[in-house]
């Protein structure tokens, strides 16, 4: 009985003993560069195979032995190993990056961060730093020749102008095809409201995505194929572009910092070139516009030698005279700060740009807000919001003669156009059906201006070290208002007594995700499961109101006006998802990826709204195997291959039905005579079924020299099927066109990623990075009975879709040709005008490349990104009316003769007659040849340059921490065959019928001078 009770409480001590010498560790795992957090760690009890995972928001949970020795260890950073105590303090790791590692951590689909070493898909990441460094009002155009697989073409020099990107070409036929733009887990409206008059007549706008600041971002991850987006659903099936913002982890915890920066920059208008010899006037004889006679021409005599009464007539640079420097501000200034249980972030800025031309500009506040805070051990909430105010004053550009440019670029060098009124308060012109560009500035003007709030709620709760639910809100919602006037006495618009017009946007957009994610290591495998709900509703109220005809001069306001028309609209659409994805890795250098995905959408027919879809993929680092990890001359490469298949709902709400819509007749618009009438919409309303993208795709990723230089190269072959789209009918059915699911598209191309670092010292690094794209497009399908599908611009000359052919065909007017492509010349040696329009061009580029360059000594960093666009086609309209007038540098030969190479289509033979290139040939022959608008949109740009000094080291003992001066230059052009301002435009602002330039405020190169404190 004795020795039992020994034994017992012999036992018993033991197990308390036991006890007591093991308890429960918690804490947290972190990048020590800037405090983000690290999912995925493994942590082991060093002596034993016992250990766990950091969860999503890199905390973990671990039963250990008091005085345990813990081993972190992470791809990409180096091994750091901790010995616990029995004070029970959550412990907080800070991983330091290994240069002998990949350390790239990239934030992908649904705001996830994975190791992209075992990534099964193509992305590329661009820094905030890079961002801002661009020095652009923009963000879509922060990215230009910074990222393979992407094409980003800016409409305009407008100050506030619309920028488009799209990701391994176009995939749609009328649809949207720009990427999916994200920020912190939300989608985000990147829409171009455009002129109400339409773009052809007007110009654009601004698209949604230049609201947000750079200043903002920690960095950009472009995810290219449908297996990187697939968990976005529908809406990516495009591309996406995922915005992570910074959250004020990056300075030491416990004490705010500050920084403050300020730039100032100069504007220069990049001009086409004009003659300037020859005066207004036509066959060589003068017309004087200076004293009340009129004429479009410039065919005039040499100003040299031009008089009137014996005094010499002043020559003019109307173009130069008319475009001024422009100017913008940028300010910044932020603070940031966090705890070992918290962070924020607040930041607010304000940019203002003066433009080349007078009476434009844009202004942008932006006010950002980030918090986030461990409300329990186990439970993080993170809120965030963003208030942005912009202002847009613009001129119109385009076809309309309320542009300007209509007549600056057309003016004769003989013409003075002040005063802008006669004493009858007329307009001073030169021709009677053109305004003087003067008036037009002081009577005309667009402002555009939007109030716009981002707010986004994310609550996360691992109740087990291993597993993660996140809820997370956001909402997108902003206040359009657009505002036009023009003045009585404008000429060739709808009255002579002007207009105005009104319209108001209010748009609407929330999305809620409830992501559960579970991730455990089982011995050598590695598990990573995701299942998640997605809704996403969307509201868009647009309401418009049109003035003809003012009362009062100057007043403009609707009651001012003769006759008043209205219209409103309401589209409501909502989509729900469910999704799911699972990656399974072994021993770090085998990843299987499965995703899939069921979309409801409120767009589709009701028996096909829900659809299926999903991807496969998977990725083989060979170099593990080999054991060359450690290698000094080639230590990583991967091999992956992914298959997607991916549903979209690519057009707009109420394509299902015919409503009846204002009538308008001819010429005749109700309400009219008092009487109002409305006619079922011409559109017809086939059922629709979702779209669908397959693709295929192989990439080869490689690391030489102890990841000193690095290759990746992908291959991808994208299917897009049964596109949704808007198509002409036969008008015999009652209706002009129809929505239909109406062909199909294919796109086939490489990109090419290259990063050196050719130095690498302490006090210099070199780094270099090139990128390549290559892409086929072409429409494989249209609807039965489809021949083409207009794009934009006229209908000759326009931008269409044909099947067999590229996306983005320019069809016109064309001289005769032989099969050979031979001209086919008149027996006078003057070639001639077919009788049928054709095929002119393509405005898809063959090939697209950029280079960026960083050379760091000590505190000087100078660095420089080109930018190269090898082929596609433009329709510079400009040339169809200004051959016309004379204006053009190229029209200085007239009088000069030539020999056309070609064949004399009568004889056969070869073209041996010299022929004058005179007044006729120009204004009846050439400009009249929508061909002799074509021209190539090659260009080689220096899109940045710029050289900065951190005077960090001259600051010790002042409340400084960092103090940086830079000096930038943008958008010079080192190479282009276009001869009119920049081929980097588009007409249709970010809409699909790109390579259309006609009129257009001129692209400008800047100076920046930048100041940037922290302390």
């Amino acid at each position: 009985m004795k020795k039992g009770l020994i034994l017992w409480l012999f036992v018993a001590f033991s197990m308390l003993h036991a006890y007591a010498q093991t308890r429960t560790i918690t804490g947290k795992v972190t990048d020590a560069r800037d405090g983000t957090t690290l999912p995925g760690v493994n942590i082991v009890i060093k002596g034993s195979s016992k250990g766990t995972v950091s969860g999503a928001d890199g905390a973990f949970k671990l039963e250990a032995p008091s005085g345990a020795t813990l081993l972190f260890s992470f791809v990409g950073y180096a091994n750091q190993t901790v010995t616990t105590d029995a004070s029970g303090t959550p412990l907080v790791i800070k991983l330091q990056g290994s240069n002998q590692s990949l350390n790239e951590l990239v934030v992908t689909a649904l705001g996830i961060k994975r190791d992209k070493r075992t990534l099964t898909y193509a992305t590329q990441e661009v820094k905030g730093a890079s961002i801002v460094e661009a020095k652009q009002n923009n963000l879509v155009n922060a990215l230009s020749g910074k990222v393979a697989g992407v094409q980003i073409t800016n409409s305009s020099g407008m100050p506030g102008s619309s920028a488009r990107i799209v990701i391994r070409g176009n995939s749609s036929l009328t649809g949207e095809n720009q990427a999916l733009m994200v920020i912190d887990g939300i989608p985000m409206d990147n829409q171009e409201a455009g002129n109400p008059d339409g773009s052809l007549s007007g110009g654009g706008t601004s698209n949604r995505a230049a609201d947000i600041d750079p200043n903002i971002i920690e960095s950009i991850n472009v995810l290219k194929g449908a297996a990187a987006t697939a968990l976005y659903g529908s809406a990516a099936a495009k591309g996406a572009v995922i915005i992570t913002t910074k959250n004020g982890m990056g300075a030491k915890s416990g004490r705010p910092t500050v920084s403050v920066s300020s730039s100032y920059s100069f504007e220069n208008p990049i001009l086409p070139q004009f003659q300037d010899k020859y005066a207004q006037g036509t066959g060589g004889k003068y017309v004087d516009g200076n004293n009340g006679k009129q004429g479009s021409a410039s065919w005039g005599p040499l100003m040299d030698t031009l008089k009137v009464n014996g005094v010499p007539v002043p020559k003019r640079n109307n173009q130069k005279d008319f475009f001024k420097t422009g100017h913008t501000k940028d300010n910044n200034v932020s603070v940031s700060g966090y705890t070992d249980r918290s962070n924020y972030l607040v930041s607010y800025s304000y940019i203002k740009t003066d433009g080349t031309m007078p009476n434009t500009d844009y202004s942008r506040h932006s006010l950002f807000a980030k918090y986030s805070v461990e409300l329990t051990k186990n439970l993080r909430l993170t809120t965030q919001f963003n208030y942005i105010n912009s202002d847009n004053h613009r001129l119109l550009e385009g076809n309309s003669l309320a542009s300007p440019l209509w007549t600056v670029y057309a003016a004769p060098i003989s013409w003075n156009p002040f005063p802008t009124t006669k004493p009858d308060g007329s307009q001073q012109v030169y021709r009677a059906a053109r305004n003087n560009p003067y008036w037009l500035v002081d009577n005309t003007g667009l402002r555009d201006r939007t109030n716009r709030i981002i707010p986004v709620i994310n609550l996360s709760y691992s109740p087990l070290s291993w597993l993660t639910i996140t809820e997370r809100f956001g909402a997108d919602m902003y206040v359009n208002n657009t505002d036009y006037h023009e003045n009585m006495g404008i000429i060739g618009s709808k009255s002579v007594d002007g207009r105005l017009y009104k319209r108001d946007i209010q748009y609407q957009q929330f999305n809620h995700d409830l992501i559960v994610q579970a991730r455990k290591t089982f011995g050598d495998w590695t598990t990573d499961v995701i299942v998640g709900n997605n809704i996403l509703s969307n509201y868009n109220n647009n309401n418009y109101v049109e003035g003809v005809g003012l009362s009062v001069p100057g007043l403009y306001n609707i009651s001012n006006t003769s006759n008043v028309s209205s219209s409103y609209y309401l589209y409501k659409s909502r989509k729900v998802g469910f999704y799911a994805q699972a990656n399974v890795e072994w021993k770090k250098m085998l990843t299987l990826a499965m995703t899939g995905r069921y979309d409801g959408t409120s767009v589709l027919s009701k028996d096909k709204q829900f659809y299926p879809y999903g991807s496969i993929s998977g990725g083989f680092i060979f170099t593990e195997p080999l054991g060359l990890a450690s290698s000094k001359i080639f230590n990583f490469g991967k091999l992956r291959l992914s298959y997607s298949a991916v549903g979209n709902d690519n057009v707009g709400p109420y394509s299902l039905t015919t409503p009846y819509v204002k009538a308008s007749v001819g010429n005749v618009n109700f309400p009219f005579g008092g009487q109002n009438g409305y006619l079922q919409s011409t559109t017809y309303a086939y059922p629709l079924k979702n779209e669908s993208v397959k693709e295929f795709e192989i990439g080869l990723e490689t690391k030489f020299f102890q990841n000193r230089a690095g290759l990746e190269v992908s291959y991808f072959d994208k299917k897009s099927l049964d596109l949704l789209t808007t198509s002409p009918i036969s008008g015999s059915t009652g209706y002009s066109s129809a929505s239909l699911n109406a062909g199909d598209m294919r796109n086939k191309g490489v990109e090419v990623v290259l990063n050196i670092t050719p130095i690498k010292t302490k006090n210099m690094t070199w780094d270099i990075g090139v990128n390549y794209t290559k892409i086929n497009n072409s429409v494989t399908r249209l609807a039965p009975g489809l021949n083409s599908i207009f794009l934009a611009g006229f209908t000759t000359p326009g931008i269409y879709a044909f099947a067999g052919q590229p996306y983005g065909v320019i069809m016109g007017s064309h001289f005769k040709r032989n099969d050979a492509g031979q001209l086919l010349l008149g027996d006078d040696g003057y070639p001639q005008l077919a009788d049928n329009t054709a095929p002119i061009g393509y405005v898809t580029p063959k090939w697209l490349g950029g280079i960026t360059s960083t050379f760091t000594w000590k505190a000087l960093t100078f660095s420089f990104v080109l930018d190269h666009k090898h082929g596609g086609d433009i329709l510079n309209l400009d040339n169809h009316y200004l051959l016309f007038y004379g204006t053009p540098k190229v029209t200085e030969n007239r009088g000069t003769t030539t020999i056309f190479p070609g064949i004399i289509e009568s004889t056969g033979k070869q073209n041996t007659t010299p022929v004058a290139l005179t007044q006729d040939y120009y204004t009846n022959l050439y400009s009249s040849v929508d061909e002799s608008s074509i021209e190539d949109g090659s260009f080689l740009k220096l899109r940045q340059v710029s050289l900065a000094y951190n005077f960090g080291a001259f600051l010790k003992g002042t409340p400084f921490k960092s103090l940086a001066l830079n000096v930038t230059g943008t958008n010079f052009i080192l190479h282009k065959n276009y001869t009119g301002s920049d081929p980097e435009v588009s007409l249709n602002g970010s809409g699909n019928g790109q390579g259309f330039a006609n009129f257009m405020a001129p692209s400008n190169h800047t100076i920046i001078i930048g100041l940037k404190a922290t302390f």
